[in-house]
């Protein structure tokens, strides 16, 4: 019996012994089995059958989860579903599991990126295309009615998605030739500067706009607007009047970390240098007030100025359709 127990356990080691040592064989045999699943999986994407694909490029990450071509699949498959957020996470996963991706998804990233921060937009149900036939209108009281609701004006501002450039150009005009620009409600002004701003055609009145709406603006609104106007004045050369908007920010509740690049860039110098670095309080170290930088805003002139293939998506209103030997 002792000779029998003897023998079973040297045959288990010895399987132990050549299972390990052809551990490298099992593995690329196992890969070969994903990259022919995966294949199969392009074949039915191609056909139309997005969701069995989807099915089998699941069960594909679930034996093999470091497959960055299922993932980024994965990504097409909710980009043309319009799940936006998914396609961001799917298409992060693949580049975390497969660095070399990072180049051919690039562009479908930017894309599913920016079509979900448009959310707040398509919730509400208003774009340019609806601002455009009102203006053109003169129907500013129906414009009002769509500014007074709960959406980023800064986002709809430079939102250019469904709507031409031609209309884009003619809304512009329309705007800065309007009688009294100043006229309306807070966020009328404010959305009209944003607009000027992002069309830059005419910055002396988008500063104007902006400046007679401040005032009334309170919370986030009046930070990002006191923001608009530092760019503003900064484009136009106003160098201490773009320091003293975006300090106002500050003053009025935007975190000195969100307006230190913008210093940064009046100033020329490192950010690190607006920036204090912080400190751990030693534990009987005695409670002080927050130190608030001092800056000045009188400042001489500044100096002069110093001198992949994209996977395709599937979907032709995203992007343009080209190969890749990455995804389908």
């Amino acid at each position: 019996m002792k000779y029998y127990s003897t023998r079973f356990w040297t045959l288990v080691l010895l399987l132990q012994t050549i299972l390990f040592s052809c551990r490298g064989l099992r593995t690329e045999i196992y890969r070969e089995e994903t990259r022919h699943r995966y294949n199969q999986a392009c074949k039915l994407y191609k056909q139309g059958d997005y969701q069995t694909a989807r099915s089998e490029l699941e069960n594909i990450i679930g034996l093999d989860p470091d497959y960055g071509q299922a993932h980024a699949a994965l990504g097409n498959l909710a980009l043309i579903g319009e799940d936006y957020a998914g396609a961001l996470a799917y298409y992060q996963e693949a580049v975390a599991v497969d660095p070399e991706l990072e180049a051919d998804l690039r562009p479908l990233i930017m894309v599913a990126g920016a079509h979900e921060a448009r959310a707040p937009l398509q919730k509400a149900g208003v774009g340019l295309d609806q601002i455009y036939q009102l203006i053109m209108g003169d129907r500013r009281a129906e414009v009002e009615a769509l500014l007074a609701k709960d959406i980023p004006l800064q986002l709809l501002a430079n939102d250019t998605m469904g709507i031409t450039p031609g209309r884009l150009g003619a809304m512009q005009r329309k705007l800065a030739e309007a009688e009294n620009p100043m006229i309306g409600s807070v966020r009328y002004r404010l959305f009209s500067g944003y607009f000027l701003f992002y069309g830059q055609n005419d910055d002396a009145l988008a500063t104007a706009v902006i400046h007679s709406a401040v005032d009334g603006a309170a919370g986030r609104e009046r930070q990002e607007a006191l923001v608009v106007l530092g760019k503003l004045h900064a484009r136009q050369g106003e160098t201490n009047e773009a320091v003293d908007a975006y300090l106002a920010a500050v003053d009025a509740g935007l975190p000195m970390t969100e307006v230190a690049h913008h210093l940064a860039r009046v100033y020329r110098v490192d950010i690190e240098s607006i920036l204090l670095p912080i400190e751990e309080p030693a534990d009987d170290a005695v409670s002080r007030e927050p130190m608030r930088i001092e800056i000045s805003t009188y400042l001489p002139s500044p100096p002069g100025p110093e001198l992949g293939s994209v996977s395709d998506a599937k979907n032709p209103h995203l992007i343009e359709r080209r190969g890749s030997p990455y995804t389908f």
